[in-house]
């Protein structure tokens, strides 16, 4: 994967944490919490999503890429059917909506949506070591 500098980089790795962090540092399918990833459920392509951690589950490498029984990339059509299962189908619905809208943010859009994203963090990690 291209790594991106600037705004869309940070936007990427602060999404990417925050989809773990929402799901518990664990896969959501299997609950497995080592070489995690956050995969995007529409596209990184789908800018309208992109950044939006509804768009995102935390998943094992292996639930994510490498399983030939079940991973997000080698069996789409398992994958698409355990999370409607799972995230139930007004989630998907509500997603699929936000998905097909057409989003360009400017710089300065970025930059805002970035504070949000890194303010979320730090309310999760703080809920973290309260516990």
């Amino acid at each position: 994967m291209k790594k991106l500098k600037g705004v869309d980089g940070k936007l990427d790795i602060a999404w990417s944490k925050l989809v773990k962090l929402r799901a518990g540092n664990k896969c959501e399918y299997c609950g497995k919490t080592s070489y995690l990833n956050s995969h995007h459920i529409y596209s990184r392509s789908k800018r309208s999503v992109r950044w939006d951690v509804k768009n995102g589950i935390s998943l094992c490498v292996g639930h994510h890429t490498f399983s030939s029984t079940f991973s997000a990339h080698k069996t789409p059509l398992e994958f698409i059917k355990w999370l409607e299962r799972y995230k139930g189908t007004d989630y998907i619905d509500n997603l699929t909506m936000k998905a097909n809208r057409t989003l360009k943010l400017h710089k300065f859009e970025k930059e805002e949506l970035l504070k949000h994203l890194n303010n979320e963090i730090i309310k999760y990690n703080q809920k973290i070591n309260r516990n």
